[in-house]
């Protein structure tokens, strides 16, 4: 018989694009802090056009979408959300 899945040891959602160019970034920076993850529809990705055009594609599923263990979604998302702001000019 199979053991239930304990839902907060499961994948978690942790970062959704559709820009071509950030996905190896956001890879780069959990490869970095030894994190897990798993990319879903990284191949769907080039298929049609990315970047500011990509915004309707997103949300119809043609993105890449990067899940985490749970326990490691807080320092996932933290880690992320750093290296994905744009960073601002000094006035």
């Amino acid at each position: 018989m199979a053991q239930p899945t304990d839902p907060e040891s499961g994948p978690v959602l942790v970062f959704t694009t559709a820009d071509v160019g950030l996905l190896p970034v956001v890879k780069s920076v959990l490869q970095a802090a030894e994190i897990p993850f798993i990319v879903q529809g990284e191949h769907t990705l080039g298929q049609l056009p990315t970047g500011l055009l990509a915004g309707p594609f997103a949300r119809t599923g043609l993105a890449a979408r990067v899940f985490v263990p749970a326990a490691h979604a807080a320092d996932a998302r933290e880690l992320l959300e750093q290296t994905t702001d744009p960073v601002e000019d000094e006035p």
